[in-house]
């Protein structure tokens, strides 16, 4: 009796095992599947320094460039220099076709000389001839009356033909100035001892525009490290010792140049104190610099403040350990972190971003 029980139960587990033929089986099994709440990566609310840093960056170059253009429109015949030639105060560099001018000037001059010289020699026999009717006069020749009138007659004759050659003199010299100063406006001189950095392409035989920079002069014997952020000349002292870091961990010792020995105001310049290494222009320097701060203050990472129609709000757990979102107020936005000024308290936990 006992075999036979445990054989009937062996036939009812196999069935319910699936050993039995698939159409002798019913039912349904059902499963159930249990979702576990997410597992936030939290940070916590804590007290710190909020700070806001500002990197400039610098590079270095010549202190002293002039740009050099031509003062009138015409084509230029030479370029005496190339980049990276070294030139004196007043060299030549460059010079337009100036023909038809030095014709017109070596008119006006040779006229003006001749007119000097028949103006001279008017003058002259002028008093030549002052002097003769002096001595005929003193001589009894002459009556006082007829010394008078002679004299009158000599002062009278030049006096128009003076006026005539003074006059023409007057307006050949303003011709000769206005020309000497076009021709002046074909050459371009160095203003300074220097070395060329750069020149217009193809310029020889163009026509360039005056006024239009065509040569680049840099006094290479002056150099400092310039940045163009003008805006923040403010955070720095003159005469202040700031230290510029390079690429490699390099570090400059450099001097804030004050305005009166700065060459403009478009840059802030950073003069090294001491140069022991030969520095080419080109090279790049940073430096950081403090905006503004809020010491010990609520604070979280920038990056887990949210913004919305502009209300700040971040993502923290609620009760049921559901994502919620939460309105918080800010202060200082620094470079890394948030100040929190409403909403939060020390040691909350936030979700990160």
């Amino acid at each position: 009796m006992l075999a036979l029980s445990a054989v009937l139960m062996q036939a009812v587990f196999a069935g319910g095992c699936g050993l039995l033929p698939a159409e002798k089986t019913s039912g349904t099994i059902m499963l159930v599947k249990s979702e576990a709440a997410p597992d936030y990566e939290m940070v916590e609310v804590t007290r710190g320094d909020v700070v806001l840093e500002q990197t400039l960056y610098c590079t270095y170059a010549q202190l002293k460039e002039e740009h050099l253009s031509f003062g009138v429109n015409s084509t230029v015949q030479h370029v005496y220099v190339g980049v990276g030639d070294s030139v004196k105060k007043g060299d030549v560099l460059a010079k337009l076709y100036t023909d038809d001018l030095d014709s017109e000037l070596e008119i006006l001059n040779e006229r003006v000389e001749k007119n000097t010289i028949l103006l001279r020699q008017l003058k002259e026999l002028k008093d030549y001839d002052l002097s003769a009717a002096e001595q005929s006069y003193r001589r009894g020749s002459l009556s006082k009356t007829q010394y008078e009138e002679r004299v009158e007659q000599i002062e009278s004759s030049a006096r128009s033909q003076i006026q005539s050659y003074e006059d023409s003199l007057y307006i050949d010299g303003l011709y000769v100035e206005q020309i000497e100063e076009q021709l002046a406006g074909c050459y371009i001189r160095a203003g300074m001892d220097g070395v060329v950095s750069s020149i217009r392409a193809y310029l020889e035989n163009s026509r360039p525009t005056a006024g239009s920079e065509v040569i680049t002069v840099v006094d290479s014997s002056q150099c400092a490290f310039r940045c163009e952020l003008t805006e923040y000349a403010k955070y720095f002292q003159d005469g202040e010792e700031v230290i510029l870091k390079g690429s490699g961990d390099v570090e400059y010792v450099t001097e804030v140049l004050s305005a009166e020995e700065a060459p403009d105001d478009k840059f802030i310049y950073f003069t090294i104190k001491e140069l022991d290494i030969a520095l080419a222009v080109g090279v790049r320097a940073s430096v950081t610099i403090e905006i503004d701060a809020r010491k010990d203050v609520l604070m979280l990472p920038s990056t887990m403040i949210y913004n919305a129609d502009g209300k700040k709000y971040v993502y923290c757990e609620n009760e049921d350990g559901l994502k919620t979102m939460k309105f918080i107020t800010t202060g200082l936005t620094g470079s890394q972190f948030t100040e929190i000024t409403e909403g939060l308290q020390e040691g909350d936990m936030i979700i990160k971003r």
